[in-house]
């Protein structure tokens, strides 16, 4: 999935808005997807601190990622 659809489906299921960002690193606890060139990053910032980063080729591989990681998170 790309970015648009993660989004709607994370509107779905009413996941809050501040623990997560799709547009680069948010401040805070959240889970977020970085695009830096050609490559797109789902990482985890603590705080100010990256306590996970994993790369990835395309939008969809990081989004589907992110979405697996909620998916674990929640129990859905």
């Amino acid at each position: 999935m790309k970015k648009e659809r993660l989004a709607e489906e994370l509107n779905r299921r009413n996941v809050p808005e501040g623990i997560y960002s799709l547009n680069g690193i948010k401040n805070g606890e959240c889970l977020c997807i970085v695009k830096e060139g050609n490559t797109w990053d789902v990482v985890y910032n603590s705080r100010g601190k990256i306590t996970y980063k994993q790369s990835f080729n395309n939008e969809e591989q990081a989004c589907n990622q992110f979405y697996q990681i909620m998916k674990e998170d929640y129990g859905w």
